[in-house]
């Protein structure tokens, strides 16, 4: 039993010896930064109302992500993105009825020169709401504008 409990022992100490070593030095990454324009939101859903918030929540997205991948927003150039169509529900009916109160949905188009694309996404859960789907609108505007 004695040299049971040392092989153990012996093979922990052996496998745990490589999560002591040093770690590696960060590579030393030179290249420039990836620039990606400033963004720009526009309303133009018609009688939509949009929650006050949600354009900056849209820019904050998109500034985090950038921020995330090490890229620069540079305010030399603009990128428009026009919400099209919005639809978002109670925090309380969202909260009590979860999916079964609709669904919060942004629908938006991106023009950044002569780049042009749609963006739609949609939560129909009971724990994410309107904040977090701009959020994710605005980082999805980034990774496409890369």
């Amino acid at each position: 039993m004695a040299r049971f409990s040392a092989l153990v022992v012996g093979i922990s100490l052996a496998a745990l010896g490589g999560c002591a070593s040093s770690p590696k030095p960060a590579s030393s990454n030179t290249a420039a930064a990836t620039t990606v324009p400033s963004l720009k939101i526009v309303l133009d859903c018609g009688a939509c109302q949009v929650r006050p918030t949600v354009p900056s929540l849209i820019q904050e997205g998109y500034n985090t992500a950038a921020a995330s991948a090490g890229a620069r927003v540079s305010n030399a150039s603009e990128a428009v993105l026009t919400i099209k169509d919005y639809a978002e529900r109670s925090d309380g009916a969202r909260f009590f009825a979860g999916a079964f109160a609709g669904k919060d949905e942004i629908k938006a188009t991106v023009v950044a020169g002569s780049k042009q694309f749609s963006i739609e996404d949609y939560y129909r859960n009971a724990w994410q709401g309107i904040e977090s789907l701009a959020k994710k609108i605005g980082a999805s505007a980034f990774e496409k504008l890369q």
